[in-house]
């Protein structure tokens, strides 16, 4: 190899067989693997992330090394370290300093080596942290995605939704139930455990397939991913959990924006029948076989009924049928009115709508609309309880926090007493997770985590062009966002929320750099 021969931009460099390697243990082994079936998950999956995370993590330091005293040696016209943002706008900056935050957080806490480790609560401590940080800063320098990583998540994601179903109506094929108590027993489901937890998945998963289908050019990928959104749109009546209705609420309205900016309403209101079918499907199953009714609440009460998702699916269908023919009589007329205007019109209207339904719902005395301790299965109670200890915490625990994985000692030395006489139940976390990082780590935790944040969605929304994995990836993180006001951060789904955004940022990057298309 010389000069002339060696390409810097070539097809399946070490470091991209690297970084595919690892997506594909994300979306495989460790969205499946079980030690002791549901009774250690939590901290089984916290091992497999970390082991395979820093596995990866060193494989991707080697590659990294090689390939830069490769061009080191040919020589490049074009820097190594590729820099497309000014520093302060940089995802990267920004999980540093929240891992920074977490540092510091370990220092104010009463039990240093439980918050390391997290074993005081969900597994969830400076460890991981650390782990998702160098993982983050490592896949997001460059990504490739290629198909098999997505038939391999529409493979594991719908093995996911099919074992709901069937635990869903009572069987459960690979004993997973089998030792946990009755009472217990609904609380658990599919690769997950926790039903937020496992709704917190299809979060993630869903939008990514909807995006796919409305934007990918590719027939197979748009009839793979309309089947997923089916099988999604028939998992979601198992999760029994608001926050899935919130997160996939939250991106379907993203996606909405997204759509009209690109004229491509028939596509996205197609991806919304599918979603209704699947709906209709399940609830239609769950009326004539009787599935699994408790812990059914809030909006799962509307969609589990057949006659309401009926008549919302007949509706959906007018409306595709009546866009198809505009699409058809009057193409320019369609594309027009797809515009920026629009968007201003819907987001008033929707606004006004949103005001006019709370303030007729706190009328009405609607459970949805009461806020009190009882308030989202006592989310009212946990939540005051946790600003209540940020408030009358020293400055220098609002500053930095209590350490990782504090809220159940907090709980028990301040709110014992009214935790089990009110709920009936001890807490170890705060259920949203601005909260819990405020309360854990401060207000330095909870701004550099909003600064990763805010800076990781700018950067694909930005340039994501009308790529449907760039898109897919902001639509599954802003989903899960979403639904992390109402659920907790852990180590079997949380991870995914950094993954999607390192491979959404990654994926740019190698895209706009023309890696893989030179060989």
């Amino acid at each position: 190899m010389n000069e002339e021969t060696f390409n810097r931009y070539r097809k399946n460099r070490p470091i991209d067989i690297v970084n595919l390697g690892f997506i594909m243990f994300v979306v495989t082994v460790y969205t499946i693997y079980m030690h002791n079936m549901y009774f250690d998950i939590t901290g089984t999956r916290a091992k497999v992330f970390t082991y395979g995370s820093l596995l990866y993590v060193v494989l991707f330091v080697v590659s990294f090394i090689l390939e830069v005293v490769m061009i080191r040696y040919y020589g490049s016209d074009k820097p190594i370290f590729y820099k497309d943002s000014p520093i302060i706008l940089m995802p990267e900056i920004w999980i540093f300093l929240f891992m920074i935050a977490n540092t510091c957080a370990l220092f104010m806490s009463p039990d240093r080596l439980a918050s390391w480790s997290g074993s005081s609560g969900r597994c969830f401590g400076l460890s991981m942290v650390i782990v998702l940080t160098l993982m983050f800063i490592c896949l997001s320098r460059e990504a490739s995605v290629n198909d098999l990583i997505f038939v391999l998540f529409f493979l594991v994601s719908g093995f996911a939704y099919v074992l709901a179903y069937l635990q869903h109506f009572g069987f459960d094929p690979f004993s997973l139930r089998e030792r946990v108590t009755d009472k217990q027993k609904e609380m658990f489901i599919s690769l997950f455990g926790n039903i937020n937890t496992y709704g917190s998945y299809i979060c993630i998963a869903l939008p990514v397939f909807v995006s796919i289908f409305i934007f990918s050019k590719s027939i197979w990928k748009r009839v793979v991913s309309g089947l997923s959104i089916v099988m999604a749109g028939m998992a979601i009546i198992p999760a029994k959990s608001d926050n899935v209705y919130l997160g996939l609420g939250v991106a379907f309205i993203f996606l909405f924006y997204v759509t009209i900016l690109r004229k491509d309403f028939t596509e996205y209101i197609f991806a919304v029948l599918m979603l209704f079918v699947g709906l209709e499907t399940m609830a239609v199953l769950n009326s004539v076989f009787k599935g699994s009714q408790k812990h059914i609440n809030g909006i799962a009460k509307i969609v589990e009924n057949p006659k309401v998702m009926l008549m919302l699916t007949l509706v959906i269908v007018v409306i595709l049928v009546c866009s198809m023919l505009f699409r058809k009589l009057n193409y320019d007329a369609y594309k027009k009115i797809q515009s920026p205007k629009l968007l201003i019109i819907f987001s008033i209207i929707f606004v006004i709508a949103l005001v006019v339904t709370i303030v007729l719902g706190v009328r009405s005395g609607n459970e949805l609309f009461v806020f009190n301790d009882k308030w989202g299965t006592f989310r009212g109670f946990i939540w005051t309880r946790g600003w209540y200890l940020f408030r009358d915490s020293s400055v220098l625990h609002k500053i930095f926090g209590n350490g990782n994985e504090t809220i159940g000692k907090l709980m028990y030395d301040y709110y014992f007493e009214q935790m089990i006489a009110i709920t009936f139940r001890k807490y170890d976390n705060l259920h949203n997770e601005l909260l819990q990082y405020l309360v854990t780590t401060g207000l330095f935790g909870l701004i550099s985590y909003l600064g990763f944040v805010s800076t990781s969605f700018a950067y694909i929304g930005k340039r994501m062009k009308e790529d449907p994995i760039a898109i897919g990836c902001l639509a599954g993180a802003v989903s899960y966002f979403a639904q992390g006001m109402v659920n907790l951060n852990q180590p079997i789904t949380t991870p995914y929320f950094f993954v999607i955004l390192a491979v959404g940022i990654g994926y740019i990057r190698y895209r706009d750099q023309e890696y893989g298309k030179n060989v």
